[in-house]
């Protein structure tokens, strides 16, 4: 009888043309020898459901490394936006606490000057502006 190659194909998937897993008779073997090194069988079933689901639609073997990259992105972006942040705030202050410092300078010169307004340069500078001490 003349078979096609469509029907030929099937036949050769059938459980008898492979193998049937360990159930068919390899070197006299029929059983599974191998069946105790397996896990339990209701963790055998959610596996293959699991990878079943995964070739359906790819969300554990793209989604998953996916979703891990973009929180990581996510994480270690804020934190760099929130050290400059840090780094901006803590240059403003420390400008505005020299500039502060300065006037403060400024404003006790302006007073010890005022009080010697005819003869301001024979006046010795206080000891707390000279820069040297």
């Amino acid at each position: 009888r003349r078979r096609s190659p469509h029907a030929l194909g099937r036949e050769l998937r059938t459980p008898r043309a492979v193998g049937q897993g360990a159930r068919a008779a390899m070197l006299g073997v029929k059983h599974n020898v191998f069946r105790r090194a397996q896990s339990h069988p209701f963790i055998r079933h959610w596996w293959r459901r699991a990878a079943r689901f995964d070739e359906r639609t790819g969300m554990l073997s793209a989604g998953i490394p996916l979703t891990i990259t973009m929180v990581v992105t996510i994480t270690v972006s804020t934190i760099m936006i929130d050290r400059q942040f840090e780094l901006r705030d803590l240059r403003a202050r420390t400008i505005s606490a020299r500039e502060a410092s300065l006037e403060e300078e400024h404003e006790a010169m302006r007073d010890f000057l005022k009080g010697t307004e005819d003869e301001y340069e024979m006046k010795a500078i206080p000891d707390q502006f000279r820069a040297g001490k």
